[in-house]
């Protein structure tokens, strides 16, 4: 099979890091594959000059990381098998927005997913060809150490919390309840809210309201770096929302030594398992969030139980099983 693999233009580190282990594996599987950069520009302009230079031509298969839409219906307009990855659940997306995604989505020959939850959503999107699970890989892990984590976590005065996510209407309501648990804390705290949207002049409001305002600090969009470096000095992740297609940030907190309280819902409980590599919670209620958070502060031993047990779950997440699982779905569609 000779395989064009499209990268994410938006993926961390500066490295699609996917692209890059499908294209070295490809050989030991028999097949060639080369990877292509398509610039995130106008639509119409960016397919025009990818029609104009023969785009996809000399490939037998397109596997697009991230729903692209000028590499996507430059595939399809050159009767090339297209195969899209997705991460993203699309659950902020606006109702005009979405039925774009699944107008998109049904062009592909293959979605490939990293969650059940996930597979669930988009094959209730009605695409033309089978959606499959491909595990999510991720290969950095920086707490090996566990002790070396813990003393960098009690550098820092107080519980240290960091939650991160677009701020709009979708993750709101998850963010109000995040702000209702943190004033019912009785605990020497602070919450790092990394992000921005719509919803953050409201959520800022909010703050105030519930006199929370000193334990809160709302510090904008930073680089997948810097909020790693967040992960590093936090006591815990908090994901108040569960709106991912699948957790990332919450495997690169475990990666990180930093202990996950999230809410029971969507796809983090198949990454989650509650009193093992993190805590959960139920959805929208700020009782079980404050309590949660209560447990983890005060059990004594349970943050570095998590902390070790987290990074055995990033190390299952590595790159055989993911790598294995994408060419077998492509050659099973060939």
């Amino acid at each position: 099979m000779r395989l064009l693999l499209i990268p994410d233009p938006t993926s961390p580190h500066g490295e699609d890091a996917f692209c890059r282990e499908i294209a070295r594996r490809a050989p030991k599987r028999g097949h060639q594959a080369t990877v292509q950069a398509v610039p995130n520009g106008p639509l119409d302009a960016t397919l025009d000059m990818l029609q104009a230079t023969g785009f996809a031509l000399g490939a037998d298969t397109v596997l697009i990381n991230s729903l692209q839409p000028a590499a996507l219906l430059a595939s399809a307009a050159a009767g090339r098998r297209t195969a899209v990855r997705l991460i993203d659940s699309y659950a902020s997306a606006s109702s005009l927005a979405l039925i774009e995604v699944e107008r998109l989505a049904a062009k592909a020959d293959l979605l490939l997913v990293p969650s059940q939850h996930l597979a669930r959503i988009a094959g209730a999107w009605g695409p033309n060809g089978a959606v499959r699970l491909v595990p999510y890989a991720y290969d950095r892990i920086r707490a090996q150490q566990i002790a070396v984590v813990t003393m960098r976590g009690q550098r820092h005065k107080g519980f240290q919390m960091v939650a991160s996510a677009a701020l709009n209407a979708a993750t709101r309501p998850g963010f109000e309840t995040l702000l209702a648990a943190v004033a019912r804390l009785r605990l020497d705290c602070h919450l790092n809210v990394v992000g921005e949207g719509p919803a953050l002049p409201a959520l800022k409001e909010r703050t105030q309201q519930l006199v929370a305002a000193e334990r809160v600090s709302f510090l904008g969009s930073l680089s997948h770096e810097k909020l790693m470096e967040f992960f590093r000095s936090a006591k815990a992740y908090l994901d108040p929302c569960g709106l991912e297609g699948f957790p990332t940030l919450a495997l690169h907190a475990l990666s990180e030594g930093c202990p996950v309280i999230a809410a029971r819902s969507g796809a983090v409980p198949e990454i989650i398992e509650h009193g093992v590599n993190g805590l959960l919670f139920r959805p929208g209620d700020p009782h079980s969030l404050s309590e949660t958070v209560m447990t983890l502060a005060s059990e004594r031993g349970l943050s570095l139980k998590l902390i070790a047990e987290g990074i055995n779950t990033v190390k299952r997440h590595n790159w055989d099983a993911t790598v294995e699982a994408v060419f077998d779905a492509l050659e099973a569609q060939a």
